[in-house]
């Protein structure tokens, strides 16, 4: 299953997922190349997740895959820019969002807590 799964962000938030055999892709910056994106598509993944970082600047691009059915790209936090509290991970920002949105697209409703 990891196989059919990239992840694309720098590296202290990737690394977790490399671990579980995912392949990554390490940016640095944020950046990544139209021929990178591209050669990550062509690979036939079934799941493209991307860092905040990414996704703030290839959200056009991105937003264009999710047009698709195959592959799903779906946004994640960046470790770096993670907001804690006692209970964990603040949910918001775009990751948060971005997955929202898709689950309102899925199932047609929204079903996170309010």
């Amino acid at each position: 299953m990891a196989k059919n799964i990239a992840v694309i962000g720098n590296s202290d938030s990737i690394e977790y997922f490399r671990l579980l055999g995912c392949e990554t892709y390490e940016t640095r910056g944020g950046v990544l190349t139209q021929e990178q994106f591209d050669e990550v598509v062509k690979r036939r993944f079934k799941i493209i997740l991307v860092t905040e970082e990414v996704f703030h600047r290839y959200k056009d691009r991105i937003r264009l895959r999710t047009l698709r059915m195959f592959p799903v790209v779906s946004v994640i936090p960046d470790v770096r820019g993670a907001v804690w509290t006692n209970q964990g991970p603040r949910p918001g920002g775009v990751a948060f969002e971005e997955i929202r949105a898709a689950v309102v697209k899925a199932v047609g409703q929204d079903i996170a807590p309010k």
